[in-house]
C-alpha cells in the first residue's frame, strides 16, 4: 500500500509539472510565472516606434534599478518587504526582457547598480535614492515611495505612446504591480 500511495504521488507531481509546462507559449506567446501569469498576444509586426523603443529600454532599466535598490536595502536592515519586492521587479524586468526579445531591441546596455546604469536619468535617481535609503530605515522606506511613484508615472507616459496590446498588457502589469508596492511601503510607514 506505501509503494502504492508513493507511486500515485510521484505521478500526480509529474502531471502538475508537466501540464503547465506543455502549454507555454502556444497560441498567444509567453505566459510569465511567479507572481504573475498572464498570456501575451502576437503582434501584428514587429516595427517598434523610436518612442516605444526607447520606453521599453527606459522601462528595464528603471525595473533593474528597482531591483537593485532593494536589494541593497534589504542587506542593510534586513525587513522582507525590501527582498520580496525585489523578487517582484526581477520578475517586472523579466517581462519588459522578453518584450525587448520579442522585438529584437539590444539590451546589452542595462546595467545595474554596481556598473552603472545607461541612462543617465536612471543614474541619477538610483544615486539620489542610494544615499537616501542609506540614511535610516524610514528614509530607504520614503525612498521606496519614490520608486513606485516615479515607476507609475513612467508607465502612464509609456501606456500612452503604444497602441500595441502586448506592450500594453505588459505596462499594465507593471502599474498594477508598482501600485501594490507603493501601498506595501506607505503601510509600512503607517
Amino acid at each position: 500500500m506505501k509503494k502504492s500511495s508513493l507511486l500515485h504521488i510521484l505521478i500526480l507531481i509529474t502531471l502538475l509539472i508537466i501540464i503547465p509546462a506543455s502549454g507555454v507559449g502556444q497560441g498567444y506567446g509567453i505566459q510569465f510565472q511567479g507572481n504573475q501569469n498572464i498570456t501575451l498576444p502576437e503582434p501584428q509586426d514587429y516595427n517598434l516606434s523610436d518612442i516605444e523603443r526607447s520606453d521599453l529600454l527606459f522601462m528595464r532599466q528603471e525595473e533593474q534599478m528597482a531591483h537593485d535598490l532593494y536589494m541593497v536595502w534589504y542587506e542593510k536592515y534586513s525587513i522582507p518587504i525590501f527582498r520580496n519586492i525585489a523578487e517582484a521587479e526581477t520578475t517586472h524586468a523579466s517581462e519588459v526582457q522578453f518584450l525587448l526579445d520579442r522585438y529584437q531591441v539590444p539590451s546589452d546596455m542595462i546595467g545595474n547598480l554596481s556598473s552603472g546604469y545607461n541612462n543617465q536619468e536612471i543614474q541619477a535617481l538610483a544615486d539620489a535614492l542610494v544615499e537616501q535609503g542609506a540614511q535610516s530605515l524610514t528614509d530607504a522606506l520614503k525612498a521606496g515611495v519614490a520608486i513606485e511613484e516615479t515607476d507609475i508615472a513612467d508607465l502612464d507616459k509609456a501606456i500612452a505612446n503604444t497602441t500595441r496590446p502586448d506592450i500594453i498588457q505588459i505596462y499594465t502589469n507593471l502599474r498594477n504591480g508598482s501600485e501594490n508596492h507603493l501601498s506595501a511601503f506607505t503601510s509600512q510607514l503607517s
